[in-house]
């Protein structure tokens, strides 16, 4: 059970659920009571199937809303609102930060992508594209049923099915210097995660012996964004996991600590470099989070 108090209905089970570079963990959650929380962009996709009524996604910065439901997403540039309707299940497979790419997602219709290449960066597309009816439908069941672990099993396998199948298709998988550009840029990965994002690109390509450009260039490829926008996101979650911890983010616990931090005397370029947004952004978000759950 979470020991937050403000998801005192709900019971939260992190599973042990692992595929290296594809899925880092997965989680289970029943809601007794309508909730509302933050979902913060912390560099990673995500694979989810939900029970009951969809719930509902809106973004913190811009106020854009999707319903949120049975679905496969790439990385979120900015923070969101989550609405959970009373009585939500959702299953959630948390994916490597490089694990949609792998998935090979077909780009939209009239999309100028390449085949394969959508990266499903702030979208989602649903989950039955990625794993299949059978699958989804087993799945499904299980977490019906109340067996976490089968669910997750099943999800888990046909994720590592969909990647090795493809593999084969794709040139870039085979070619010896894709491999190790990929291997490189993984390293790099793990490294903003373990600064929260508190590094430049420039010391980022110099530790890692490559170019500024590279880096670059494999951002886009490998994550679906450039360099500075993936650290902005980073470095957003990392400053809000110091300020209210790890689990579940409740929105006002979020906005007290955007209002104390705007009280502060940081200058304003050091408030971009510490939290990713702007003065302004990080104003709008404090705002807009307020407004979405009743805060004066």
């Amino acid at each position: 059970m979470t020991t937050s108090s403000a998801f005192s209905d709900r019971d939260y089970r992190r599973l042990p659920t692992t595929e290296p570079g594809l899925v880092e963990h997965a989680w289970v959650l029943r809601d007794a009571g309508a909730v509302r929380e933050l979902l913060l962009p912390d560099g990673r996709g995500l694979v989810q199937l939900a029970l009951g009524e969809p719930g509902r996604l809106t973004d913190a910065l811009t106020g854009a809303r999707r319903a949120e439901g049975d679905d496969v997403r790439g990385l979120l540039t900015r923070a969101a609102v989550r609405e959970l309707p009373a009585g939500a299940v959702r299953l959630g497979v948390q994916l490597h930060p490089m694990a949609v790419g792998r998935l090979d997602v077909a780009p939209p219709a009239g999309s100028a992508l390449r085949a394969g290449s959508d990266l499903l960066v702030d979208r989602a597309v649903p989950v039955q594209d990625v794993l299949g009816n059978e699958t989804t439908d087993a799945a499904r069941a299980a977490l019906a049923a109340g067996d976490d672990e089968t669910a997750a099993w099943l999800v888990v396998s046909a994720l590592a099915r969909r990647v090795e199948q493809r593999t084969g298709r794709r040139q870039d998988e085979l070619d010896e210097r894709s491999a190790q550009d990929r291997a490189t840029f993984a390293e790099v990965v793990a490294q903003v995660d373990a600064e929260r994002g508190l590094v430049a690109a420039s010391d980022l390509a110099r530790t890692h012996g490559v170019t500024v450009s590279d880096l670059h260039r494999w951002s886009v490829r490998y994550l679906g964004v450039p360099p500075a926008t993936y650290l902005a996101a980073v470095r957003f979650t990392g400053f809000v996991r110091e300020a209210v911890g790890p689990g579940p983010v409740a929105p006002a616990d979020v906005v007290a600590a955007l209002r104390w931090y705007a009280q502060s005397t940081v200058a304003p370029r050091e408030v971009e470099r510490f939290t990713g947004l702007t003065p302004v952004e990080l104003r709008r978000v404090e705002e807009r989070v307020a407004e979405l759950v009743g805060i004066a």
